[in-house]
């Protein structure tokens, strides 16, 4: 029987799994709850008592938030109920437990390397990614693949810093393009009774003509735009995908496009930029799909 490889994506909510054939084909998925625990040991015997068919699989890719280095160290804290994965090595603990190899990387350099490799940045020699979710992640990629800078802290976009005038100090760009951004922005121009919780909220809201969502999203898009400006202005690749679930909506994409063209033209005065904005081919699966291409290489 051919063997198969193991994904593992490690989110704050949930902890997906999915059996992958040679050509990254997804065979069967599954997933469980993330658990909170006192000790490391308890959480990576938890992750492990959830692998099924463990005598089929070859190699195992896992994929994780936070700062992780190339020798998969987990450098930085994450959400709480991840934040026990600090200080450890995520191939040795996951080895241990499977006796297979194990290859680690953080989530959203993990979306890169799937695009880089599979996806809508596949044959280009420069790209990058920036992808949007409850908070800011991203990659940069050369023709060799993901770049990791000196303290594997390259593309994390998140922190990408601006002044604040109104805290007296810096910010960070993530908050504030983000979907918790989004949120956050339409809440402060409404009354509580209209307040909401989710992003898609504000998107239904802004289809439909709502004029606090329509400048909230304005406003939001501007930001999202100022971090592609800063990626074009570092690095001028040749593509930028946009991952996360927002992405597949096409008047975001389209928004966005048209808002980065604007920007370029106007505040950089660059008409000639011709890097393209794209969004990643594999939102829900790129994680776990680039995890195990990690691992093969």
């Amino acid at each position: 029987m051919e063997k198969i490889s193991l994904g593992i994506d490690i989110g704050g909510t949930f902890i997906k799994y999915a059996l992958i054939d040679k050509q990254h084909r997804i065979k069967e998925k599954w997933k469980v709850e993330t658990v909170k625990y006192n000790t490391a040991d308890e959480f990576y015997d938890y992750i492990c008592s959830n692998i099924r068919n463990v005598d089929e699989i070859d190699k195992i890719g896992v994929s994780a938030p936070g700062l992780i280095d190339e020798d998969s160290n987990v450098k930085s804290y994450a959400a709480p109920n991840v934040a026990i994965m600090y200080g450890t090595n995520i191939n040795n603990e996951i080895n241990k437990r499977t006796n297979k190899k194990v290859s680690a990387i953080n989530d959203a350099k993990a979306a890169g390397l799937c695009e880089f490799k599979i996806g809508n940045a596949k044959g280009y020699k420069s790209s990058a990614f920036l992808i949007i979710g409850t908070g800011t992640g991203g990659c940069i990629c050369d023709e060799n693949g993901v770049v990791y800078g000196k303290d594997s802290f390259a593309g994390e976009f998140h922190n990408m810093p601006f002044v604040n005038a109104e805290i007296g100090g810096l910010d960070k760009m993530g908050d504030y393009a983000s979907i918790t951004g989004l949120v956050n922005l339409y809440n402060k121009k409404v009354n509580r009774e209209e307040q909401v919780q989710y992003g898609n909220e504000v998107c239904k809201k802004y289809l439909n003509g709502n004029e606090s969502a329509v400048s909230s999203v304005d406003e939001w898009i501007g930001n999202i735009v100022a971090q592609l400006i800063v990626i074009t202005v570092f690095y001028n690749p040749e593509v930028i995908c946009i991952g996360g679930g927002i992405s597949e909506e096409n008047w975001f994409i389209d928004k966005v496009r048209e808002t980065y063209k604007k920007t370029c033209r106007e505040y950089l005065e660059a008409d000639f930029i011709t890097t393209e904005i794209n969004r990643c081919k594999y939102n829900n699966d790129a994680n776990i799909l680039g995890a195990v291409i990690k691992a093969s290489i």
